[in-house]
């Protein structure tokens, strides 16, 4: 997979602007989450990732078996979810002294894709989530039964 300066070069000059703003609208707000309160989801800070994290094709890793058939429509799958790189974000702020430059590449790294099928996405994906591990896609990917190809790069 690529690195985060790697992603940088696939990014326009109003992506590198939103991203930019994600990263500092996340510095700002790291001193409002309380990770003791699970109830309390950032929901602002998935809100602001998914405005700052780039979706281009660049970005896509892989497809499901079932999408590469072309049979169904697809979608893609944003296989770190927001509100996880939310959490994961907003604690580390809370704990260390992150540049903006460190919360962006933390945003780039984990802006990475998967194409599947809508049903997939909605459905199979859905059903599988576990609360207590919502960021290992892979982990995800096999409970839901969903096969994939990652792209060579």
């Amino acid at each position: 997979m690529m690195t985060a300066n790697e992603k940088r070069k696939f990014l326009t000059k109003i992506q590198k602007e939103k991203l930019r703003l994600a990263a500092q609208m996340l510095e700002a707000t790291a001193k409002l989450y309380d990770e003791s309160k699970p109830n309390l989801l950032p929901l602002w800070g998935a809100g602001v990732i998914t405005h700052g994290q780039p979706k281009i094709k660049a970005f896509i890793i892989g497809i499901s078996k079932r999408a590469s058939k072309g049979e169904e429509s697809t979608t893609w799958d944003h296989l770190y979810r927001v509100t996880e790189t939310a959490k994961f974000i907003l604690s580390k702020l809370q704990k260390e002294n992150l540049s903006i430059e460190q919360i962006e590449d933390i945003l780039l790294d984990r802006s990475i894709y998967m194409i599947v099928t809508r049903s997939e996405n909605n459905n199979d994906l859905k059903n599988a989530r576990d609360p207590s591990n919502e960021d290992d896609w892979m982990a995800l990917y096999k409970k839901a039964g969903i096969e994939y190809t990652i792209y060579k790069k």
